[in-house]
């Protein structure tokens, strides 16, 4: 078996994170190009920001074999056109999204580049045809089912339920629907993307007795006190936790609640780009996007 490795691509206040798999399958868990936010970025990042297109492109992952929207906010798909598109070297097969009623019309956004992505992910919704455009499969698993699209990858849907994207509907406020996923490799090594959920979602997990422990926790919502839960640290209990995340407010800041729970907090505001490599030998390892280690763990049961 070859290595899984889990790239937290450095986006700024959005979200993009790219999973290579041992079968060399490539995932994709939401996309965040930044063309809509580097006028007020600039100072918001110490690394210069990824565009996560050029990334991938630039090392020959433009197969995507899954794409998976976490929930419908701009921040978790800017640059949804240019990859289902308007970038004819990037061929995605599978998409994930969640069973929503949500709407949006145009003067609901401010900026035109997220008002196309809307429109290409509704053509997707609808099957509305695009010339020279095919849609890729597109997929709704909840909490707890498998199949082959995601149970070969090792990747466990830990929410959400049709409860919590009826809700969500209700709402119409939608990240205590987003997919949290459980990326594993071998029997040691996992890593916990949370994308956005908040305390509901966590609660809903605990009630529900779902196995929430892993090595690395991507955190909640990038960062902020609104995603973190000291019961949902308890049962996690991660070695690591990483943010992806612009610069935030103090009063929004749940790094220093982060780092109750490990000794090992890491930003992309300050690290760029992180790696997260998984070994069949049990050891574990982080990268900043110079390649440079910043921790290893190993000797673990």
């Amino acid at each position: 078996m070859a290595n899984t490795s889990v790239h937290v691509l450095n986006v700024g206040a959005g979200s993009s994170t790219v999973i290579q798999h041992p079968d060399r399958r490539v995932s994709m868990v939401d996309i965040n190009d930044g063309t809509d936010q580097r006028s007020y970025e600039t100072v918001a990042s110490d690394k210069p920001l990824i565009d996560p297109l050029e990334w991938c492109s630039a090392r020959g992952m433009t197969d995507i074999f899954r794409f998976i929207l976490s929930h419908p906010d701009a921040d978790h798909m800017a640059g949804l056109r240019r990859l289902l598109v308007t970038l004819p070297e990037f061929d995605v097969q599978n998409f994930w999204d969640l069973p929503h009623h949500r709407t949006r019309k145009q003067s609901d956004f401010t900026i035109e580049e997220s008002y196309q992505d809307w429109a290409v992910y509704r053509a997707l919704r609808e099957d509305i045809a695009i010339d020279g455009v095919s849609w890729p499969t597109r997929l709704s698993p909840f909490r707890g089912e498998t199949g082959q699209f995601w149970t070969d990858n090792s990747i466990d849907v830990l929410s959400p339920t049709p409860a919590l994207v009826s809700s969500a509907d209700v709402a119409d406020t939608y990240n205590d629907a987003s997919y949290v996923l459980k990326v594993r490799h071998g029997p040691t090594s996992s890593v916990l993307i949370a994308s956005d959920v908040e305390e509901k979602a966590w609660n809903d997990m605990i009630a529900a007795g779902v196995n929430l422990r892993a090595n690395v926790l991507v955190a909640s919502h990038h960062g902020r006190k609104s995603g973190y839960s000291a019961e949902a640290m308890a049962r996690i209990s991660p070695e690591i936790v990483l943010v992806s995340t612009a610069k935030l407010p103090p009063e929004h800041d749940a790094v220093p609640q982060y780092r109750q729970h490990s000794d090992y907090v890491f930003s992309t505001r300050t690290a760029g780009s992180i790696t997260i490599d998984m070994q069949d030998n049990g050891v574990l390892s982080l990268y900043d996007e110079s390649g440079n280690e910043l921790v290893t763990l190993s000797d673990r049961q």
